[in-house]
């Protein structure tokens, strides 16, 4: 082997490690660290809303948005696709469907707000939430991204006449449909917070 024979092995093996920690390590890290962040801006929102008067602090639908929020916020590193698969199986084996509890005592105090407007800026607050919980969901998981590709070409055969966006998004409720629930996304970011 020569000199540069050697050096050609040293450095491909050196980039090598350099992008196995970027993608292995570091990207993995600014994606929870991403999520947690835009996650925070939401819960902030939220508080300000509270402060200006809109809700009681106390009031239970306020306590259990916020309840969610900061369980995303502290649970954020654990929201993988394997851990919404194993809570789906848990629900399964154990004959508690897909109801849980917070989805529950979410909408029943979102019920008793008799404001519309609250109860529609609080229901925002709630979907921009769970969107970035999706979102973190997707964008982390080369199974969902197989398995999203497979409904979009599924679509497409079928003869679905949409634009990507909306082949996507329709190809994601597909997948949400299935073993994954945003429920148990929610249940798996409040089983240890509670």
């Amino acid at each position: 082997m020569t000199e540069t024979e050697l050096a050609n092995i040293l450095q491909i093996s050196v980039v090598g490690i350099l992008w196995s920690v970027l993608i292995f390590k570091i990207l993995p890290m600014y994606r929870v660290d991403s999520f947690r962040q835009k996650m925070f801006c939401v819960r902030d929102e939220l508080f300000d809303y509270a402060a200006d008067g809109n809700i009681a602090f106390d009031n239970p639908a306020y306590i259990s948005l916020r309840r969610q929020m900061n369980g995303f916020i502290l649970h954020g590193h654990q929201l993988t696709v394997f851990r919404c698969l194993v809570t789906a199986a848990i629900h399964k084996i154990s004959g508690s469907g897909q109801d849980v509890s917070w989805h529950s005592e979410w909408q029943k105090s979102l019920d008793n707000i008799e404001s519309d407007a609250v109860r529609d800026r609080l229901n925002s607050f709630y979907q921009r939430g769970m969107m970035l919980a999706v979102k973190r969901l997707l964008s982390g998981s080369p199974l969902l991204w197989i398995m999203l590709f497979i409904f979009m070409m599924e679509l497409i055969f079928q003869g679905a006449a949409m634009g990507l966006r909306q082949l996507a998004k329709a190809a994601s409720k597909k997948v949400f449909a299935g073993p994954i629930n945003d429920r148990l996304i929610e249940e798996a970011a409040l089983v240890e917070f509670a």
